[in-house]
C-alpha cells in the first residue's frame, strides 16, 4: 500500500499542518498502515486537527497526494501542559520516522499517550512510556531490556550499539537505576526520585537518533 495509490480507509493522526496556497494545507500524517506521509488537504479537509484519531484516505501520484477522506473517530481534548507534551510527541515522531517508512505501532503509541495525558496527574509517565515505545520501534535494542538482567539497586548505562553496561557507580554520567529501567521497559510508574534521571536518560538516547536535529517543543517541557 503506497501513498500514490491509497484508496482504502486507514486510521491515523495529524502530526503537523502548514498553509498551502488559498484554502489548503499540507498535513503531515502518521498512519497505521502507510506509516508517515504528507498529503494536500483542500477546503474543509484542511481544517483537520492534531490529537484526533481519524479515518483517512488519499489519492494521487507524486510526493503530495490529495486527501479524499478525513473523518474524526475520537478527539483527545488536551490543554495546557498536557497539550505541550502531546505536541512534543508529535514532533518526536516527525523526526524519528522518515516519510514513506512503515512506523509500526506509532499510532497506537500516540493514542495511548494522548489518553494518558488526559489524566489529572503529572504527564511524565505518559511521556516516558511513549518515548521508550517509539525507540523500541527503531530496533534500538530497548525492546530486549528485561528484569532478568537488572538489579533494582544497581546503576546502568545504555548505548544502542552496545546495550546495557555492567553496573556502574551511582554518580556515573548517564546512569539509571535498574528499578527505573525496569519501570520504563514495562510501562510502570517511576518513583518520584527517578523522574529527572529517567528524563535525562531518555533524552540522551533520543538524541542519538536525531542526527543533530533539535526538537523545538522540548524547550517548553
Amino acid at each position: 500500500m503506497t501513498a500514490d495509490r491509497q484508496e482504502l480507509l486507514v486510521t491515523g493522526f495529524v502530526l503537523h499542518a502548514r498553509p498551502f496556497r488559498e484554502n489548503s494545507r499540507i498535513l503531515e500524517l502518521i498512519t497505521r498502515d502507510a506509516g508517515r506521509l504528507a498529503v494536500l488537504a483542500r477546503g474543509r479537509a484542511g481544517s483537520l486537527r492534531p490529537f484526533v484519531l481519524l479515518d483517512l484516505a488519499w489519492r494521487g501520484r507524486g510526493e503530495l497526494p490529495n486527501l479524499t477522506v478525513g473523518e474524526e473517530r475520537r478527539a483527545f481534548p488536551l490543554t495546557g501542559r498536557s497539550m505541550v507534551c502531546a505536541l512534543y510527541l508529535n514532533e518526536l515522531v516527525l523526526h524519528l520516522f522518515p516519510r514513506d517508512v512503515r512506523a509500526g505501532d506509532a499510532v497506537a503509541i500516540l493514542q495511548e499517550a494522548y489518553q494518558g495525558l488526559l489524566a489529572p496527574e503529572r504527564p511524565e509517565h505518559a511521556l516516558r512510556a511513549a518515548e521508550w515505545s517509539l525507540l523500541c520501534l527503531l530496533d534500538s535494542g530497548l525492546e530486549h531490556v528485561s528484569g532478568a538482567e537488572l538489579e533494582a539497586d544497581a546503576h546502568y548505562r545504555y548505548q544502542p550499539d552496545a546495550g546495557l553496561s555492567e553496573p556502574v557507580a551511582a554518580g556515573a554520567p548517564g546512569a539509571l537505576t535498574g528499578a527505573a529501567l525496569l519501570a520504563l521497559a514495562t510501562g510502570s510508574r517511576l518513583a518520584d526520585n527517578d523522574q529527572r534521571a529517567a528524563r535525562d536518560f531518555m533524552r540522551r538516547l533520543i538524541d542519538q537518533h536525531l542526527d543533530g536535529r533539535e526538537i523545538q517543543t522540548r524547550r517548553l517541557l
